[in-house]
């Protein structure tokens, strides 16, 4: 028994790792924007399509695939924000009408994903899948590892862009007040465009991760994505602490639940947490970010 707990807290961790890349990216766009991008799951599902197609059309090697993954999918998180965000911002549109055009963006490539690679299920070739280390009791995949390890960093060199960066101080005042951060001279659309860029790759990232350990087909964004507004909800809108404590609690809650429960009930306890969370402390565990004034 003790084993099994083990394991399922080794899975959990690995979970927990795409949970927190794919909410780091909410939380940012949120915190900086205050845009709720409800397309977000598909940035991942577009990063898992573009390294399946490196690897498996181009013959690129697999970690190579993951980098082309995150450098096309901020491409286009750049695209998105141009083209679909940034004129919002600027007329100042109602929070409703962002919310309209990403669910709308988020059905449009679902759609066109649908179109053009059908509903198969695919997966990404990777040579870590094969390969399996044994600790204490416990089984992991070197691709498992390497999503622990790949998160980790990236977690880390996030935490000190934001901390210690002159992009990062100028993100940090945008959030805070966006008008006074353009009277003293940040370019608040270029932080807008790298925001929304930093978090389609967090995205892309977790998508070439995963397609290799599951399937990649096109809407395999939509629970991703539930998953991370559980964790930006429950860690605290706009909080990058408060992604990456609840992206790993809420992980090993269902891991372990899997191991006690019937598993139609996983996701009754995640939501079951959120519930809990919003009754008793409706800003989350670190939310504290008041209405920025606009």
């Amino acid at each position: 028994m003790s084993e099994l707990i083990l394991q399922q807290i080794v899975n959990g961790i690995v979970l927990g790792s795409i949970y927190t890349l794919v909410a780091l990216g909410l939380t940012l766009i949120y915190g900086i924007l205050e845009v709720v991008n409800f397309a977000h799951g598909e940035f991942y599902m577009f990063g898992a399509f573009v390294a399946f197609l490196g690897v498996s059309r181009l013959g690129m090697p697999y970690l190579p695939a993951i980098a082309a993954a995150a450098a096309v999918s901020a491409v286009f998180g750049f695209l998105v924000e141009c083209l679909l965000i940034r004129p919002l911002i600027r007329r100042k549109a109602p929070p409703i009408n962002s919310v309209l055009v990403t669910v709308s963006l988020s059905t449009f490539l679902i759609g066109s994903f649908g179109y053009l690679f059908g509903a198969d299920l695919r997966q990404i070739p990777s040579p870590y899948m094969k390969k399996v280390i044994h600790v204490a009791g416990t089984f992991l995949t070197l691709q498992r590892l390497l999503v622990l390890v790949v998160a980790v960093l990236l977690i880390a060199l996030l935490a000190s862009i934001v901390k210690y960066t002159s992009l990062g101080k100028q993100m940090r005042a945008t959030a805070q007040n966006i008008e006074a951060a353009r009277v003293v001279g940040i370019p608040i659309d270029r932080v807008f465009s790298i925001t929304f860029m930093i978090g389609a790759a967090l995205a892309g990232i977790a998508g070439g991760l995963v397609g290799a350990m599951f399937v990649v087909e096109p809407t395999m964004g939509l629970q991703i994505v539930v998953k991370a507004f559980v964790v930006v909800i429950v860690g605290g809108i706009g909080s990058i602490e408060g992604s990456i404590i609840a992206g790993f609690g809420l992980a090993l809650i269902e891991t372990l639940a899997g191991a006690l429960l019937p598993a139609e009930f996983i996701d009754i306890v995640g939501f079951s947490v959120m519930i809990v969370v919003l009754l008793t402390k409706p800003t989350g565990f670190f939310g504290v970010k008041a209405v920025r004034s606009a």
